[in-house]
């Protein structure tokens, strides 16, 4: 499991030091990538097993049915009654109608099989086409949800690295902790700004470890770049924090 983080890791490395959009490119083409290859390989056979145990099941349903139907039509016909009744032709139709839907299925799936290069082709396209249409709606109407989204995904794949390397602070660093007059705790934000996104609430005692990096943003408030004890980096306001 370590082996599989540490790969893991090593991709979202990579992406890191890529282009935003870039990055969000290769993460989609890689998502919809392993999704095309499940439609593909694992969802064709696993339906065509069900219609197939359908079919069957069907068949032993329908089998004593349609022998009780045959004893009663024919006790009818011996009392002089010939007529079908319409129950009975429903009954029949709805057992012929899931008959030939299933055989369809299981037709298609043959039919799959024998054209597989051409459906691997255009669902390659298809899947292309899909990553570069939400790359650019992404970039181009970027929201607080995919900021929130992107931000867990990279603490959630980089955690035991950065946990690593939380621990390796040098002890001389400064640390900072919540002032008293803010018992509910403060925000960590992205950025420097009171209007950036949100990405953690440091908690009353919580220990902040400084960065070595300060700004000052257009309302004169001044920003301290911090680290989380869990990992986790982004500004918060100077006014809210004291030296430990």
């Amino acid at each position: 499991m370590e082996s599989i983080l540490n790969q893991m890791f090593s991709f979202w490395s990579l992406l890191s030091v890529l282009p935003e959009w870039m990055g969000i490119f290769l993460a989609l083409f890689v998502l919809l990538q392993l999704a095309r290859l499940i439609l593909l390989y694992f969802v064709p056979p696993f339906l065509n097993l069900i219609c197939r145990l359908l079919k069957k099941m069907l068949q032993l349903l329908s089998y004593p049915i349609m022998v009780l139907l045959c004893t009663m039509q024919r006790r009818r016909r011996e009392a002089g009654k010939a007529d079908i009744p319409v129950w009975i032709d429903i009954i029949e139709g709805m057992f012929a109608l899931w008959e030939r839907f299933f055989n369809k299925m299981i037709q298609l799936f043959m039919k799959r099989k024998r054209s597989n290069k051409r459906i691997k082709r255009w669902t390659f396209h298809a899947a292309t086409a899909i990553v570069i249409l939400l790359t650019a709606a992404i970039m181009n109407n970027p929201n607080e949800w995919y900021t929130q989204k992107w931000k867990i995904a990279e603490l959630w794949l980089s955690k035991d690295q950065i946990h690593i390397q939380a621990s390796q602070i040098s002890q001389d660093q400064k640390e900072f902790i919540l002032n008293k007059n803010y018992e509910d705790g403060g925000n960590i934000r992205e950025a420097p700004a009171l209007t950036a996104p949100h990405l953690y609430t440091i908690t009353n005692g919580e220990i902040m470890h400084f960065l070595n990096q300060e700004q000052v943003d257009s309302k004169g408030i001044k920003w301290l770049k911090v680290q989380t004890p869990n990992g986790i980096e982004g500004w918060i306001s100077s006014l809210i924090v004291e030296e430990k």
